[in-house]
């Protein structure tokens, strides 16, 4: 039986990109062969009140700046040790900090230090800490080839210690609307029972750019009559961006969703799906988009190349450039292939992100990195 404790910050909700990794990762492995163990830094309440898949530890580390967090963290260096925990993989930045001081403290067979985003919270400080702790890891684990690469280049890891693992989707949650449906929730937004729904999922934040959609959104908008806009999500730039959106004119065709649990019946729902981020590892959202049968339209961020094909299941443009968005949308609108793009996108998730496939690969790298 191999023990892993997986180490982050904490978990406010289950759908955040990194979260939803986590977690689907720790339901799904093999129990004949995998103890996982969530330990979070500081324990939320949704934590509290819902997680139930393995067994939950408070390492109680809610700050570096509280003598209390020291101790906790002998603690959990003890736990480490009494419960003979093979692994510990990294999550997060200070996750990541706590988590291989913690597990190089308690000899544990393998750190894992994950990296699932090209490092937007980067300064010199940063950097000098991670270089320093970067020697005590066994194997990093990126989640794009491209992320794998950026390692490689910034902080001076030798490529041969990052391996790939992409995002997993439970793919069969999602699929096409019924029509019936497809017309309901035209109907909920106050939208013609004939428009075409382009849409973007993402928390808005700066670093997902949901202004460049609303800009693109302004152009197509102007192109394409039938066009309607989509943002779910939620966070701190939602009341600038429907100002943006009124400025820009198109606030009658744009509809602000806020944050959705239904996230396949909304995708099922849609016509095409965007992703506008100046920074990604590699998009959840993308994965998404595809497994639900939607061409994709997304910037140069990450690992988007490694999932998005140019004309085979959407396109890929620059990022910043709205204007080169907006007409990838409506060459997609005016081809005549979606339903191509569509089912390409469709079979690109079932054959390369679903559950399945890339829990296999997750449970031989871990076999992998105990062997080695």
């Amino acid at each position: 039986m191999i023990k892993i404790a997986f180490v982050i910050d904490t978990i406010e909700s289950p759908t955040a990109g990194t979260e939803k990794q986590l977690l689907l990762l720790i339901r799904h492995l093999d129990r004949s062969r995998f103890t996982p163990y969530l330990c979070a830094l500081r324990v939320s309440d949704w934590m509290r009140q819902h997680f139930n898949d393995c067994e939950l530890i408070d390492m109680g580390v809610p700050s570096f700046s509280k003598l209390s967090s020291y101790a906790n963290l002998v603690r959990f260096v003890s736990f480490l040790k009494r419960q003979r925990i093979d692994l510990v993989q990294t999550h997060f930045v200070d996750g990541n900090k706590v988590g291989v001081i913690a597990g190089r403290l308690a000899h544990v067979k393998g750190i894992i230090s994950t990296r699932r985003n090209q490092g937007y919270w980067h300064n010199r400080m940063e950097i000098g800490i991670l270089n320093m702790l970067n020697r005590w890891v066994t194997v990093f684990l990126a989640n794009a080839e491209d992320t794998r690469q950026w390692v490689g280049k910034t902080e001076g890891v030798a490529l041969d210690r990052v391996a790939v693992i992409h995002n997993a989707l439970q793919t069969t949650d999602y699929r096409r609307a019924s029509d019936e449906l497809r017309l309901a929730f035209r109907a909920e937004l106050a939208f013609p029972p004939d428009a075409v729904l382009v849409g973007i999922v993402a928390n808005l934040r700066p670093v997902k750019a949901i202004d460049l959609f609303l800009r693109a959104a302004q152009l197509v908008a102007a192109r394409c009559p039938l066009v309607r806009f989509v943002v779910v999500g939620e966070g701190p730039d939602r009341a600038p961006l429907e100002e943006l959106s009124t400025n820009l004119g198109v606030a009658q065709v744009v509809r602000f969703l806020g944050k959705r649990l239904d996230i396949p019946e909304v995708l099922g729902c849609l016509d095409l799906g965007v992703l506008s981020s100046q920074s990604e590892s590699f998009s959840n959202s993308i994965v998404e988009y595809l497994a639900a049968g939607l061409p994709v339209v997304c910037t140069d961020v990450g690992g988007a190349r490694e999932a998005v094909f140019d004309g085979v299941n959407g396109f890929v443009v620059a990022s910043g450039d709205h204007e080169a968005m907006a007409a990838r949308i409506v060459d997609i609108l005016d081809s005549g292939q979606l339903t191509v793009l569509g089912e390409n996108g469709r079979r690109e998730a079932e054959e390369r992100f679903s559950l399945a496939a890339i829990m296999q690969r997750y449970e031989r790298f871990y076999e992998g990195v105990l062997r080695s």
